[in-house]
């Protein structure tokens, strides 16, 4: 998979995350990225990190446009 192609699906997730947890996503996010860390599963760490930075862009577009 492309580097695009990882971050177009961020970005679906992100708003998939954010429909289904609305005020609650960056708490959810942070406990799932807490997990990974501890457990050491690196590549699915840096997944989930990705998706929360995914979030925060789109928090941040969607306050912008309204």
């Amino acid at each position: 998979m492309s580097s695009e192609d990882e971050e177009a699906r961020a970005f679906l997730i992100a708003r998939e995350l954010i429909a289904e947890h609305g005020d609650w996503v960056g708490d959810f996010l942070q406990t799932r990225i807490d997990e990974l860390a501890r457990s050491g599963e690196l590549e699915e760490f840096a997944k989930w990190f990705i998706i929360r930075n995914a979030v925060a862009i789109t928090l941040g577009n969607e306050t912008t446009l309204h």
